[in-house]
């Protein structure tokens, strides 16, 4: 088992079943590879992880911005509770150093997947509600997150590139149709690829891949929007 303690110390919390924490960590791959079960690796605690980062983050919202709707809190708890967010919390946490992963997977750069960190940062989550309850995995999210959350709550964190292409995209005398088109969907069930492109009119702007369609569409926009300006603004 890998040593986690510096993890544990950046987090604050310690685990008292250790097995729950590594659980967190193993990825699919590394399941297959060394003939495990398949519910051995992390995505029936990243299943659980999701439902509590909604919930805490859902509340924390809920409380600091007292007057806002129903449309706003869930808009901005969607850009907090994204790939992109918990992915660069994991990077932070140094979450790549501990992924088990497939010896193919780790060759091709597995461990630098935002996909594949952010699932992580999930499964811990889990991990530590069942290790520890809810009032602990409530502390290490508002914890880790706490400047993510301050950011989205006073609409200063822009994540949805998408929406963004699509507003520049229609300014006075700029206007372009921006078409997003799957090129190609790969992978097995349980590990999903989708490519992406999106046009303005006729021109490609970018190409990018994620693990849902959602996801690989935010990826291209966030890739386009400087095309987009370089090219139109």
């Amino acid at each position: 088992m890998k040593d986690y303690t510096e993890l544990e110390e950046k987090i604050g919390y310690r685990f008292k079943d250790r097995k729950l924490l590594e659980t967190a960590f193993t990825h699919t791959t590394y399941v297959f590879e060394h003939h495990m079960g398949h519910y051995m690796s992390n995505q029936r605690l990243e299943y659980i992880g999701d439902a509590v980062c909604d919930l805490v983050i859902g509340r924390k919202l809920y409380e600091l911005r007292p007057e806002a709707d129903e449309g706003f809190l869930s808009k901005t708890r969607s850009i907090i509770v994204c790939e992109r967010s918990f992915a660069e919390v994991g990077r932070k946490l140094d979450f790549p150093e501990y992924l088990l992963l497939g010896k193919g997977e780790r060759q091709t750069g597995g461990a630098s997947k935002d996909s594949t960190i952010a699932d992580a940062f999930e499964a811990l989550i889990a991990a530590i509600y069942f290790d520890g309850g809810m009032d602990e995995a409530s502390r290490v999210i508002l914890s880790v997150l706490d400047e993510t959350i301050k950011l989205a709550a006073d609409g200063k964190l822009f994540l949805d590139y998408k929406s963004r292409l699509y507003e520049i995209a229609q300014q006075k005398n700029n206007q372009h149709l921006i078409r997003f088109e799957v090129l190609d969907e790969r992978g097995p069930a349980h590990m999903r690829e989708f490519e992406v492109a999106v046009y303005a009119d006729d021109r490609l702007l970018a190409r990018s891949c994620g693990k849902s369609k959602k996801d690989a569409e935010q990826k291209c926009a966030q890739a386009a929007l400087s095309v987009y300006e370089e090219l139109f603004c």
